[in-house]
């Protein structure tokens, strides 16, 4: 169970808004291997089944390839990218629209876009109605979306690959992610720790292990789960019954999310960028900086 002193900061935490470098609003260019690309205000990461990174910022969406450094513009459309997830090589993405003008994206809340090299971006559902901070797949089920819609405690759930969605559960929650390999288990970070869930989003209940704002699968591990704690920590551990944690190295700045690869890297967005390590947070680079 967790102390009452680090539920107190838990509450706290949740209360603010975590800080990420935000400037005026202009679109990055394409980077280079030569220095990691600066993009503003970052929201969400994930990988592709390639094990490419993708980043949701202002900015849109942008691929980053971790062993040439190479970025680029997914779609060459800028748009501000909030909840962002990769099911094989599409692209599911909420947010709001930006500038430019594509029918994709309707204002003010774009709700559920996808993108594939074949199609480019695409509405899915709920265009103008909802905003996603948050959206989770999992390649156990590859039409299941879960989601954190930003107007109102409760989490939606998809079952036909983000066309339709149901009211799956009263949740207020930073964070939820979809185990790997069992699409019925999910955990999620709330202001009074972590919760699971065993019936795909249906109930929750209490999760013993660290405070965690931001949470990804770990495929590595069964049942595995990373997190970043509210002072920079790095947790891995599980949604089994009292599962032992393990604390993994420090991030320095405010986490505004997470993910890993199948094959075991991490990224992790903050104030400074985004940064990766291989070796389960021993050593980190930087391949994203924070404007």
């Amino acid at each position: 169970m967790l102390s009452s002193s680090r539920r107190l900061l838990s509450g706290i935490i949740f209360g603010l808004s975590l800080p990420i470098a935000v400037t005026a609003c202009t679109s990055a260019p394409a980077g280079s291997p030569s220095e990691p690309l600066a993009i503003q205000h970052i929201h969400d990461v994930a990988f592709s089944t390639d094990n490419t990174l993708l980043v949701g910022s202002h900015d849109g969406v942008y691929e980053v390839n971790l062993d040439t450094g190479d970025t680029g513009l997914v779609g060459d459309v800028a748009f501000d990218a909030m909840g962002l997830a990769a099911q094989g090589d599409t692209i599911f993405v909420s947010g709001h629209p930006g500038t430019q003008n594509h029918d994709a994206f309707t204002a003010p809340h774009i709700g559920i876009v996808m993108h594939d090299s074949a199609a480019g971006w695409e509405q899915v559902s709920l265009a103008g109605v909802t905003d996603f901070h948050n959206l989770s797949t999992t390649p156990a089920d590859p039409e299941l979306i879960v989601g954190l819609p930003s107007d109102r405690p409760v989490l939606l759930r998809s079952v036909d690959g983000g066309r339709t969605f149901i009211e799956a559960s009263p949740l207020t929650a930073r964070d939820v992610s979809i185990d790997s390999a069992d699409p019925t288990l999910l955990t999620a970070t709330t202001s009074e720790g972590l919760v699971v869930s065993r019936d795909g989003g249906d109930t929750f209940s209490p999760l013993s292990g660290p405070t965690l704002i931001v949470i990804a699968p770990d495929a590595t591990r069964q049942a595995g789960i990373v997190g970043i704690a509210p002072d920079g920590e790095l947790w891995v551990g599980s949604a089994e019954a009292e599962a032992v944690w393990t604390s993994a190295g420090v991030v320095m700045g405010g986490a505004a999310a997470i993910a890993m690869s199948d094959d075991g890297v991490i990224a992790v967005a903050g104030e400074s960028g985004v940064v990766i390590t291989r070796d389960g947070g021993t050593t980190w680079t930087t391949v994203i900086s924070a404007e």
